[in-house]
């Protein structure tokens, strides 16, 4: 079991206080831990959260880091392994919540490979359910995110919203800081993973996500990790959906076809993601024609 654990939490603009809280008080209940928790801001510039979060520092075991400049996602994620001092680290997106109190627990005593991802859930919400469309996407990808189905491909699965490692593999295989644009970050640490023989063990250990973005957020970001797909589309062949739907197209000789219907529908397509009742089966055929469509 493991006895020394740095808990690394990066956020922007996001408040922390009452997950810290939480946590501090599931890592001090259990007898023998050596932990610390530690929050990375980067360059947040909501001042009333800025304020809120201030109060971390008075924490036992906590300490917030102040970025003077916005370093990037990657950037913030790397950080924070290198203030951490203890071998194991614990990532965790901010705006969550923790669903119970042997969440910790059940990582001390399941981290036998080199890395642990526990997943992620949500709760039930009929009005969210029936207007945010990221809440639609992470109900109904839910089932097929279980442990078991996530074990099947467990380098395609890794999500970092949750997740337990050695400190020597983050040092050893960081978060890629090149990548400017949002998304698939986690895919290609994943896919880097395998490429150098680490094992990520998946077990239903998930955290709570609270905070669903509006839909024209969410879709704009949708947007934003296509191009950055693009961009990683000869490294990430074999772990995107996306590429090996486009690889067939290619292959039928279909691609024309299909950016030209999208070029028709997409402004149909996207009021039907954002509008007050989004329609999440307008999601994958976007998502495919947005990549495709790409220069």
């Amino acid at each position: 079991m493991i006895r020394e654990l740095s808990i690394l939490i990066p956020c922007h603009n996001d408040p922390c206080l009452p997950q810290v809280k939480e946590l501090q008080r599931c890592a001090s209940a259990i007898d023998g831990l050596q932990y610390e928790i530690i929050v990375s801001d980067d360059a947040s510039t909501n001042q009333e959260i800025i304020q809120q979060n201030a109060e971390i520092e008075e924490i036992e075991n906590c300490r917030l880091i102040r970025q003077t400049s916005n370093i990037g996602r990657a950037a913030n994620r790397n950080a924070l392994v290198n203030e951490a001092r203890y071998e194991w680290l614990l990532f965790l997106d901010c705006n969550i919540k923790i669903p119970t109190s042997d969440f910790i627990k059940n990582y001390l005593e399941a981290a036998h490979a080199e890395v642990v991802n526990g997943g992620v859930t949500i709760e039930a919400d009929a009005q969210l359910e029936k207007n945010n469309l990221r809440y639609q996407y992470e109900k109904k990808i839910g089932p097929k995110h279980t442990a078991t189905m996530r074990q099947q491909r467990p380098y395609q699965s890794f999500r970092t919203t949750n997740f337990i490692a050695r400190k020597e593999v983050m040092l050893s295989h960081p978060f890629d800081e090149t990548i400017s644009r949002y998304g698939y970050e986690d895919v290609l640490f994943g896919k880097r993973l395998h490429d150098d023989g680490i094992t990520i063990q998946h077990i239903d250990n998930p955290v709570v996500i609270t905070h669903f973005e509006a839909n024209e957020k969410y879709v704009s970001k949708i947007e934003e990790a296509m191009h950055t797909l693009h961009s990683l589309r000869q490294e990430l062949d074999g772990y995107s959906p996306i590429l090996s739907t486009t690889k067939l197209l290619d292959k039928l000789k279909l691609t024309s076809f299909v950016k030209w219907g999208f070029r028709k529908t997409a402004t149909m397509m996207r009021r039907k993601l954002i509008g007050e009742k989004p329609h999440i089966s307008w999601l994958n055929p976007y998502k495919l024609g947005y990549y495709i469509s790409i220069d």
